[in-house]
């Protein structure tokens, strides 16, 4: 299989690029991150350096491929540049893979767009409370993305697929929270949590078995799916990092209405992934045991880093 991946030069593009091309797919890579000229070309592997508001580069990346994986976003929280850049590059790809018949299209979005949890566990049907999100400028836009990859499916018969999953990982896990609060590990400070709250975590393996799970799947057309690997409380995480980095860091668990600290800490994203399992056959590849094992040495990895930079 001919596959696109778009914003294909981050960690989570360059996962995919390894997992794909061991099982023989042909990757072409569009990405306007500098990373994308370190990416080693090959018999599979081929990148193009631009951007997608470029409309003839992403006519030209699209031509010839048989799906495209849509990654790319600035992240931005400007309105001009998320309804200006983002969306219109989100536009090109919709738009060129129409005109080349791509036969799968994949747009990975993301939990923010249910804006906050009123229902547990969080499925497929929960309300997206745009307004209500921590960033709702970014929930917007994702979502605005999805919807127009649904009209596409609608009026142009692509064949769209929207992912959503709260966080992602493989060798190693990011995100200021979590450095801070290995930062604060790493000197001993107290730990302060939020009760039950944590998130579903998603090993880049299972992402990209899920990918191609929704590529090879005619019904997975015109559908929305959670992703999800395993659930972790902010208060496992600290206990793993307290382990990690041998420190006596005391644990705090504050009561949710009590908290005055971040706000990504205070929720609680318990993605139900049963549609996906339903539907496509998807199930996470691990035992929660040996994810959980695996989200250890990716935190371990984030830690060395976090002390590094310490120095």
């Amino acid at each position: 299989m001919n596959i696109l991946i778009a914003g294909g030069a981050g960690e989570v593009g360059q996962h995919l690029i390894r997992d794909f091309t061991r099982l023989g797919h042909r990757v072409r890579v569009l990405d306007r991150s500098e990373r994308t000229k370190a990416i080693q070309p090959s018999d599979l592997v081929t990148s193009l350096h631009g951007d997608l508001a470029d409309a003839k580069l992403v006519n030209d990346a699209v031509s010839g491929v048989d799906a495209v994986i849509h990654l790319a976003w600035s992240f931005a929280d400007d309105a001009r540049v998320i309804f200006g850049d983002d969306i219109q590059g989100h536009v090109n790809l919709l738009e060129s893979s129409c005109s080349h018949n791509v036969q799968r299209f994949i747009y990975t979005s993301t939990a923010t767009v249910y804006g906050r949890a009123v229902q547990h566990p969080v499925t497929e049907d929960h309300p997206c409370l745009i307004t209500e999100a921590r960033k709702p400028l970014y929930a917007l836009g994702k979502y605005t993305a999805e919807e127009i990859c649904q009209y596409y499916f609608k009026a142009r018969g692509l064949a769209a697929t929207v992912l959503r999953f709260w966080w992602a990982f493989g060798a190693t896990i990011g995100g200021s929270n979590l450095r801070d609060l290995v930062r604060k590990a790493i000197y001993h400070q107290p730990l302060e949590m939020v009760v039950d709250a944590g998130g579903a975590f998603l090993t880049m393996a299972d992402l990209g078995r899920a990918i191609l799970l929704a590529i090879s799947n005619p019904a997975a057309a015109g559908r929305v799916y959670n992703l999800g690997s395993l659930f972790l409380s902010w208060r496992q995480i600290g206990d793993i990092m307290i382990r990690l980095t041998g420190s006596k860091s005391e644990t705090r668990m504050i009561p949710a209405r009590e908290w005055r600290g971040a706000a990504f800490l205070n929720e609680v994203w318990d993605l139900d992934w049963t549609r996906a399992n339903r539907e496509l056959g998807y199930v996470p590849a691990e035992s929660a045991e040996a994810m959980q094992a695996s989200f250890a040495e990716a935190l371990r990895s984030c830690i060395a880093q976090v002390q590094a930079e310490a120095k």
